[in-house]
């Protein structure tokens, strides 16, 4: 039976979880709380970066010397039972005498298959696993890019853009230069944090040549606050900006968490791949050029597109943020290989930002701006929606 002090708990194991989001791929995120008998929390963990302690062995671990014997342990993932870079977690739930364990989703890769919970329960431990209907938003950012990774082959595929009131991303020639304002600028800087690889398409790259940094100091870089946002997106963006020290430096920092990036260039583009190769010199992080060949008949693109996204899922990135431009997104969305849309979108129209001629937008961006005051976008649900002075906020997920 599922209790509210059990929804309580997991609710702050989940909490945890957030954390290990763009940095533990390509395990799951997963977190954990172990509580005392009389409902206090004795320790909290988190998954780390792969090859380091598990999210229960991070919580056990961080209370080595406690008598743990009659409490229980929350966990947003069936703990693993099987030995990989790291021993089964089970062994150390089990080594502990935790007494109960409440699991907010059941495993069922290849590694696990389910088994965990009978291995627990014929030790003699009361295990007790949520409706899966609860903490959906938080699946979707914790473990679902894992889970469908593994089905697919390939990554979630965060798109993102920004456009104008009328829905142009782009000018018809040239730059747009900066369309969104600052809230738009930390979310992104967030969402770099967030994703742990950020990809340029090849016009995006050719164009505006995009650093791809992110400009996160101690708090927040710019003085305002992420205010809109849902208490739950709130949380999902700051910890990005908390959690991972590399995040605690100067907000004029040019290159704060040092992240992985890709920029996508055309295979016969030879300027564009200098300039790349010249400014990969001084970034800090990985950073790797996708070469493609935009000569190719749509099909053979589109598989070509394919077999890109699944080599990124094999180099063990679970999630990737794809910053695009109009004729890429609309491709990307055409394909099917979207799983979520951040869009930025601006409260100023392209005709009052100087451009000699209305931009240039995707079927998407247009449908929004003709429905900003009830957002919709075909095929995908709104899982979150802010307005910021500059800019509304938006990001869809994808119909199950």
């Amino acid at each position: 039976m599922t209790t509210t002090s059990d929804l309580h708990f997991m609710h702050l194991a989940y909490a945890e979880a957030l954390k290990a989001v763009g940095n533990s791929d390509p395990n799951p995120a997963v977190g954990a709380v172990v509580v005392s008998p009389a409902g206090e929390i004795v320790s909290t963990g988190y998954t780390r970066r792969a090859g380091y302690a598990h999210a229960e062995r991070a919580a056990l671990e961080a209370v080595a010397s406690v008598d743990l014997g009659e409490c229980s342990l929350y966990v947003t993932l069936e703990p693993c039972c099987h030995f990989g870079r790291t021993p089964p977690c089970t062994t150390a739930v089990l080594d502990r005498r935790i007494r109960r364990v409440v699991i907010g989703e059941r495993d069922y890769a290849a590694e696990v298959k389910g088994e965990s919970v009978a291995l627990l329960q014929a030790a003699g431990l009361e295990v007790s696993v949520l409706p899966e209907t609860l903490f959906g938003r938080e699946k979707w950012f914790t473990t679902a890019p894992f889970f469908d990774m593994r089905k697919s082959g390939m990554p979630h595929v965060i798109l993102k853009w920004a456009q104008t009131a009328d829905g142009s991303l782009a000018p018809i020639q040239g730059s747009s230069g900066p369309i969104s304002g600052e809230q738009a600028a930390f979310a992104t800087a967030a969402m770099r944090s967030l994703f742990k690889l950020t990809v340029a398409t090849p016009g995006v790259v050719q164009i505006d040549l995009p650093r791809l940094t992110v400009r996160l100091g101690d708090g927040n870089p710019s003085g305002f606050s992420a205010s809109g946002l849902s208490p739950f997106f709130e949380e999902l963006m700051l910890y990005q900006n908390s959690v991972n020290s590399e995040l605690q430096l100067n907000a004029a920092s040019e290159t704060a968490k040092a992240p992985a990036r890709a920029f996508m260039v055309a295979q016969d583009d030879d300027e564009t791949s200098a300039k790349v190769k010249a400014l990969q010199s001084s970034l800090a992080g990985t950073s790797k050029i996708l070469p493609v060949n935009r000569h190719a008949l749509k099909s053979n693109f589109a598989e070509s597109l394919k077999a890109t996204l699944r080599q990124l899922a094999a180099d063990g990135y679970n999630s990737v943020l794809i910053e695009a431009g109009p004729q890429f997104s609309e491709l990307l969305i055409a394909q099917g290989l979207v799983d979520a849309v951040a869009v930025y979108h601006s409260k100023i129209r392209s005709d009052a930002m100087l451009w000699s001629k209305p931009g240039r937008g995707n079927a998407m961006s247009r449908a929004l701006a003709a429905t900003v005051a009830m957002p919709h976008l075909e095929g995908f649900q709104l899982l979150e929606h802010a307005s910021w002075p500059a800019d509304e906020f938006f990001f869809f997920i994808k119909n199950a």
